[in-house]
């Protein structure tokens, strides 16, 4: 099998180049800094591109001979331009290229923030209406694979991941963390309290699950049309700051701001994703590891 991977080069990227090789597949990496996949080398199924998704000529050019085409690239600029939904038109583009070059089946990595603003029971089968521009984007280029799947009688599979943790393939790799989590991080380094609002919570994603869920996709037969790949468990941000004090060996505690507690804790629906990985999703070690990563970064060493 031939597979051609965007976003190679990112955090997420290069779990699935790691996932897809050890799975015995041919490989083509397309990414804009090409030096980030130098752990690879060595691999001889392994062809490194460097290509700017925006280039349409180039991308044409690379996709004919493959078998798969997964699209993790983000195309992400400056809040002043986000409007334009650059994002959106190279997933649009890239899909309908992989379509007339005759791929047979296109994989998207979309998120779980399509579902904004979060109800307290969330699924695949949700009407989506995102409230945010990144949200937005990532609902269009759903719709855009689904489009290109239509005319070019592919197979498309949308995977929607939610917060992702975990550490990076390798010490010297790129490792993408949520906001709020590099915040809670980054207050308890520095002594301050570690502020979270009671009864709040969200469902993390094991980048390696993660990785793992896009290589099953890549040969499944029969693939439902999207998946929402988060853990079960719900972690609320009140035991994740308890988890990075602790970590961190920060004196500053925790302050817990009030919260509704007429609001459920909204909640995805895991039965897909669990039934395609044959067990439970748990990003809670994912995240202790990632927490005691970003302290290493910060220059404390994690407890």
């Amino acid at each position: 099998m031939r597979t051609l991977l965007t976003g190679a080069g990112g955090y997420i990227g290069l779990h699935i180049v790691r996932e897809l090789l050890a799975d015995g597949q041919h490989v083509t990496a397309v990414a804009r800094s090409p030096d980030k996949l130098l752990g690879f080398a060595s691999e001889s199924r392994l062809q490194v591109v460097e290509a700017d998704l925006q280039d349409d000529a180039r991308v044409r050019a690379v996709l004919p001979g493959h078998d798969v085409c997964i699209h993790a690239a983000i195309i992400w600029g400056d809040p002043s331009g986000e409007l334009e939904g650059r994002d959106a038109a190279v997933t649009s583009k890239l899909f309908d290229a992989a379509g007339n070059a005759g791929l047979k089946r296109g994989i998207f990595l979309s998120s779980a923030a399509v579902h904004r603003p979060f109800a307290g029971e969330m699924s695949e089968e949700d009407w989506l209406s995102p409230t945010d521009l990144y949200g937005a984007n990532k609902a269009a280029g759903e719709l855009f694979l689904r489009a290109a799947c239509a005319r070019h009688q592919m197979t498309g599979i949308v995977v929607r991941p939610g917060p992702v943790v975990g550490l990076p393939v390798s010490g010297s790799s790129s490792c993408r963390s949520p906001n709020r989590l590099s915040e809670m991080v980054r207050a308890a380094a520095e002594g301050l309290p570690v502020e979270v609002v009671s009864r709040e919570g969200r469902q993390f994603s094991d980048v390696s699950t993660l990785a793992k869920v896009v290589r099953i996709l890549t040969r499944a037969n029969n693939p439902l049309p999207t998946y929402i790949c988060v853990d079960q468990q719900i972690l609320t941000w009140e035991h994740i700051a308890r988890i990075v004090v602790t970590c961190v060996g920060s004196s500053g505690g925790v302050r817990i701001l009030p919260g509704d507690s007429r609001d459920p804790i909204p909640h995805f629906r895991t039965q897909r994703i669990e039934s395609l990985l044959g067990g439970q999703c748990n990003a809670e070690s994912a995240l202790r590891d990632h927490i005691r990563y970003l302290a290493r970064s910060m220059g404390v060493t994690p407890v």
